[in-house]
């Protein structure tokens, strides 16, 4: 059992749980470092990303902000606001993801707590798992989004999307490896119902309060101090006990509900290795490749049972079972995007397209909406003038439009003629009143100033207003 298992945490006694429950006045100067040191943390690129948010939220003095967030833990004054707005998502066969937007100051404390933390809790990892990266620092050459290759759901405003991108691509080639492998003839691919919603934050605090040093647990519970208030405005005054939140920045609870996995990741990595399969994660999707259906079954049970522990469960929706090889790696494409890796290469690009085409046309269920992004971010290199036509009429469909982002409305917008540029706002425009997601709106709004559209804010905003939730 690694150290600071929750498992290790239910044979401590009372005392050593709640050993920094109370903060004493004489250890505030161990919560944090000196103003100084404390500004360093908060690199330009940070704030840019605050400044670039959905929500227009440009006017914050980043100097100002720190001096009134160090003052405030020094005195133990903090107390998170309640968000700036709700930007809500299309997760699913609509149904809505809330994804709250955050005062700067909290981002500020949120990020801050989670950069001194993940040292210690971005550790650990389990073979095969992905999600539990450290902040890190932007890469400089991945500036700007148009240099990514975003074929999987990367936050745009994520503080580093490089590293989202990087760790996908990994977690790709390893399951394609374990999927090539004889001796894996069943597949499973399973995720977490609810997840970020479903965290129980008393568990979290035990775990992470277990693994950090003393002079850091002040820090865990200015941490906890945010993840329990931020949602008044919809749970009230009381306590806030389950759920992290999915915002819009995302990177710190994606290191927070990583590190919540990882005993878990633990526990169930050994059980299948034990029945001759294999468990690899990315976030919260999973795939358990087995020799045969009646291990695959047995893992994917125990799994449900130490998820329950963890007071988490397996979306039942969402598990799917592949009883052949060619059926399993047909879904994740992994032969087309293996094709499309390198451009340069015209004879394997054009296999990979003909594989495409050939698989639509006989309507076998693989990523569809991931290899038409990948052709798109290869600019459509390498396809025939019929070939493009069928592209376009796929990323024109109003249900794909209205499940994307700016980036990619910029990235279709660039590619068409002048004509068909026309054709696409006109749709880009129905959609404003068609539409019921506000991420959509947002979006949509992004693109227009990117891209120096004169459109009409006022009534975009006024649809804005009329749908949201709060």
């Amino acid at each position: 059992m690694r150290q600071g298992s929750l498992i290790g945490a239910r044979t401590c006694s009372a005392a050593q749980l709640n050993v920094s429950r109370t903060p004493l006045a004489h250890e505030k100067n161990k919560m944090i470092n000196s103003k100084k040191d404390f500004s360093k943390v908060f690199q330009s690129k940070f704030v840019e990303k605050l400044k670039d948010s959905l929500i227009p939220n440009n006017r914050f003095d980043k100097n100002q902000i720190i001096d009134e967030l160090y003052s405030d833990i020094m005195n133990y004054t903090y107390s998170p606001q309640k968000p700036r707005g709700y930007i809500i998502l299309n997760k699913h066969n609509y149904v809505s993801r809330i994804c709250p937007t955050f005062y700067p100051k909290d981002y500020f404390l949120f990020f801050y707590c989670c950069k001194m933390l993940e040292d210690d809790i971005a550790i650990n990892r389990v073979e095969g798992t992905y999600g539990g990266w450290t902040l890190g620092n932007p890469i400089k050459e991945i500036e700007h989004s148009e240099q990514l290759e975003l074929e999987v759901s990367i936050p745009l405003n994520s503080y580093n999307p490089y590293l989202w991108q990087k760790n996908w691509k990994e977690f790709q080639k390893i399951a394609y490896n374990y999927a090539r492998q004889d001796e894996y003839k069943h597949f499973i691919k399973l995720d977490l119902a609810n997840f970020y919603n479903r965290i129980n934050l008393d568990l979290l605090k035990k775990q992470i309060l277990l693994v950090v040093p003393k002079e850091k647990q002040n820090i865990v519970e200015l941490l906890f101090c945010f993840l329990e208030g931020w949602n008044k405005i919809i749970e009230g005054f009381g306590r806030k006990t389950i759920g992290i939140p999915q915002d819009e920045i995302s990177d710190c609870s994606r290191l927070l509900s990583n590190f919540y996995l990882q005993d878990y990741d633990l526990e169930i990595s050994e059980f299948a290795k034990n029945n001759n399969c294999k468990y690899i994660r990315y976030a919260d999707d999973q795939i358990i490749y087995a020799n045969n259906k009646e291990n695959a079954i047995k893992v994917l049970f125990h799994a449900s049972k130490i998820l329950n522990k963890y007071a988490l469960d397996l979306n039942s929706g969402k598990v799917h079972q592949y009883s052949n090889r060619e059926e399993f790696n047909r879904y994740w494409a992994f032969e087309i995007f293996d094709c499309l890796e390198n451009i340069d290469n015209e004879v394997l690009v054009r296999r990979g397209i003909d594989l495409f085409f050939t698989w639509s046309k006989e309507k076998i269920d693989f990523r569809k909406d991931g290899v038409i992004k990948r052709l798109f971010n290869l600019n459509l290199k390498y396809l025939t003038t019929l070939e493009r036509k069928e592209i376009f009429e796929d990323a024109l469909n109003k249900d794909f439009l209205s499940n994307t982002d700016y980036w990619w409305m910029n990235k279709i917008y660039n590619i068409l003629d002048d004509d068909s540029k026309r054709d696409f706002l006109k749709i880009l425009n129905e959609l404003i009143e068609e539409v019921i997601f506000n991420s959509y709106h947002y979006n949509l709004m992004k693109f227009y100033k990117k891209n120096h559209i004169i459109y009409d804010e006022k009534h975009l905003s006024e649809r804005i207003l009329e749908i949201s939730i709060i």
